[in-house]
């Protein structure tokens, strides 16, 4: 049996989690109608190189920890200024 505090808990965890999902459904679609518009001249494209598809395979995985989502979060943002 959940105390009241362990069930508030649950219940934001659960609530977290959804908000996650959909998040990420949101985004997976503004991806797909985005890619049919066209880029701007300002936008810098990285070559699809093995270590960017790898960071971008691991940012889009739910199962990556907070932890390792910064690092690869910031890993990709030095290859961009690199550019």
């Amino acid at each position: 049996m959940l105390t009241d505090t362990g069930m508030v808990s649950d219940r934001i965890h659960k609530t977290l989690a959804s908000k996650s999902n959909m998040h990420r459904i949101e985004l997976k679609r503004l991806g797909k109608s985005a890619e049919d518009a066209p880029l701007s001249k300002n936008v810098i494209v990285l070559d699809q190189t093995p270590q960017v598809v790898g960071i971008n395979t691991l940012l889009l995985d739910p199962e990556t920890t907070n932890e390792d989502f910064i690092f690869y979060f910031d890993r990709l943002v030095t290859l961009l200024v690199e550019q």
